[in-house]
């Protein structure tokens, strides 16, 4: 099956636009003019809100946006589709010229951009990269809990610091010709927004081809950072700015390559400069070179920032270590002090709630301890209701098999949760 037969066998599969695709059409796609962008304007809303999405929903997405007139961002939904349910990559370029748009709709014309297609089931191959910095290969390098409190780091000359962002783990590869995204677990993602694809290419034909390891988060109005655009979304909602929009940064922490230079081969203070180097090319509101801590007052005054501003913590990291993908346990190359704590934890089941429109009302979680399942207690709180929505159907598609990230103040005598609080879903 072609994308063409694909999309003629779904689109009489949803009956009705559900009012909540009209709902997110109109407050997240209209309000951003991503339905003004073609293919980058699905991508767009992908990349911002599309973390688990059902096949259903892209194809209810689809369905809207063809019956609003705009065929060339109901393409980019209609290739997510395919892709989900078939593991295929339609060839877009092709599409794009010869696919005729349904007769019913009126024709919009609109500038189709390739460079910023996915490509996530084909080998991707970078000639210049070596094969542990190809596109879906990158082992990062990862903190572990600290072995001794942050006054030891503050005061060794050994490791720098820097702040601990709440986003999420992306690598981004820079090529003169196209851009790509990696997660933490090496899984592809789309782009944030077309802005930062566009500055990143503009850099990349300047200076050659790039690797960057950072974290991109969600900035809401009030300058609070998140995981998810719909977390940054209902802190503008909660301030009276609903039609605001978020802001997707990317916060750089190092290089691993520029100029034919492999990085993973130098120290870590190496990487950081250049890190910081290919940020100022970068320099915009969309990009964060993220603050280095190198002398004993600068780390303390990053601890102190970071406590004053009720931050997740620090991570400090030995200036000289090799690169060492993963977490090093041995030689505690990279750690991470917090003044809260962060468990990976186990959906158990999914509290009833008769308030209206909400799926439950708090989640039950265990942690696996020696295989087996040790009830941690509930979480409440932290999740907005497009997230409430994708956790639920997770649990219900594989229940005892979904895992979120829960920060709280602690844990009580009994060794539960402790004001514990929704961070994310743990599939990046």
């Amino acid at each position: 099956m072609d994308i063409n037969e694909y999309i003629e066998s779904r689109r009489h599969s949803i009956k009705r636009i559900p009012s909540e695709i009209r709902e997110r059409w109109n407050n997240r796609i209209v309000k951003n003019s991503w339905h003004l962008q073609g293919m980058d304007g699905a991508l767009q809303y992908l990349g911002s809100y599309g973390n688990g999405i059902s096949a259903t929903k892209v194809i209810s997405l689809a369905i809207c946006a063809e019956s609003e007139g705009y065929p060339e961002v109901a393409l980019g939904f209609w290739n997510k589709a395919f892709d989900i349910e078939t593991g295929k990559t339609p060839p877009t370029e092709r599409q794009a010229k010869h696919r005729k748009p349904p007769t019913s709709l009126p024709k919009v014309p609109v500038e189709v951009s390739t460079t910023t297609t996915p490509e996530w089931k084909t080998r991707i191959f970078v000639p210049e990269l070596p094969s542990h910095l190809q596109p879906g290969s990158i082992v990062t390098m990862q903190a572990i809990d600290a072995p001794f409190d942050r006054d030891y780091y503050i005061n060794s000359p050994e490791y720098w610091g820097q702040a601990k962002r709440d986003g999420q783990r992306r690598v981004i590869v820079a090529t003169k010709d196209k851009i790509y995204y990696q997660s933490r677990s090496t899984k592809p993602k789309e782009q944030p927004t077309v802005e930062i694809n566009r500055l990143l290419l503009d850099v990349a034909n300047k200076i050659g081809t790039f690797v960057l390891d950072g974290e991109l988060y969600y900035r809401s109005v009030t300058g609070s950072e998140h995981r998810t655009a719909p977390q940054a979304d209902a802190i503008n909602i909660a301030q009276g700015k609903a039609d605001t929009s978020t802001v997707a940064v990317f916060a750089i922490f190092k290089a691993l390559w520029l100029s034919d230079r492999d990085l993973t081969t130098a120290t870590e203070c190496d990487r950081i400069s250049v890190g910081e180097e290919i940020g100022r090319y970068l320099a915009s509101d969309f990009f964060e070179v993220l603050p280095t801590a190198r002398t004993q007052e600068e780390k303390a005054a990053l601890a102190a920032k970071q406590e004053s501003e009720g931050r997740e913590g620090e991570i400090w990291v030995q200036k000289n270590c090799a690169y060492v993908g993963g977490k090093d346990t041995r030689s505690a190359t990279m750690v991470r002090t917090k003044y809260s704590l962060e468990l990976d934890l186990i959906i158990t089941n999914l509290s009833l709630t008769k308030a209206a429109g909400r799926p439950f009302g708090a989640i039950q979680v265990a942690q696996e301890v020696n295989g087996k399942l040790v009830a941690m207690g509930s979480v409440g709180t932290g999740f907005c209701q497009t997230e409430m929505e994708e956790i639920a159907y997770r649990h219900t598609a594989n229940p005892g098999k979904v895992k979120i990230t829960v920060r709280s103040q602690g844990l009580t005598e009994t060794g539960k949760l402790w004001h514990g609080r929704f961070v994310g879903l743990c599939d990046d």
